[in-house]
């Protein structure tokens, strides 16, 4: 009976020696804190899209903040048929399409591939937020919803390493 059990026991050690990972733990590469802030404006256009390319340089850190949506302008001209009203520049919060991606030729041309993508009205916060490996970037800022009035500028903010 003693030499079942010692026997049993050897079994249970050698099975649990045997069932040990031996997959390799990956080691963490450090992620570089953003270092360069890119101040990116344009005009967007009701249903337009606009797109603005970045270069990464080393694994980092990456946040993407709409800062300012803008109604363009208008000055006044009492002589055009019919008259222009003069319209103010006036501040929009209306939630735009934010998507951070890698430019990608296209039948229609340079198209920002969705890596990462959202919703917003600007802000002072960023909005898309993530990690990004040395390469190029875009960020791209559209209005598929037709949620603008009319023609806008706009300024994102890219910090990135």
């Amino acid at each position: 009976m003693r030499c079942w059990f010692v026997l049993t026991l050897t079994a249970l050690a050698a099975a649990v020696a045997c069932k040990r990972d031996t997959t390799p733990v990956p080691v963490p590469s450090p992620v570089a804190p953003a270092s360069i802030t890119e101040n990116y404006t344009g005009t967007l256009f009701v249903l337009g899209s606009n797109l603005h390319s970045f270069q990464v340089k080393i694994l980092g850190e990456v946040d993407v903040t709409l800062t300012s949506v803008i109604t363009v302008p208008v000055d006044a001209d009492p002589t055009a048929t019919p008259p222009v009203i003069a319209v103010p520049a006036t501040p929009l919060t209306v939630p735009l399409t934010l998507t951070v991606g890698q430019p990608t030729l296209t039948t229609i041309g340079v198209q920002c591939s969705d890596l990462k993508q959202v919703v917003t009205a600007p802000g002072s916060k960023p909005q898309l937020t993530g990690q990004a490996l040395a390469g190029s970037y875009c960020v791209s800022i559209s209005d598929p919803e037709n949620s603008l009035p009319s023609a806008v500028t706009y300024t994102i903010t890219v910090n990135h390493s």
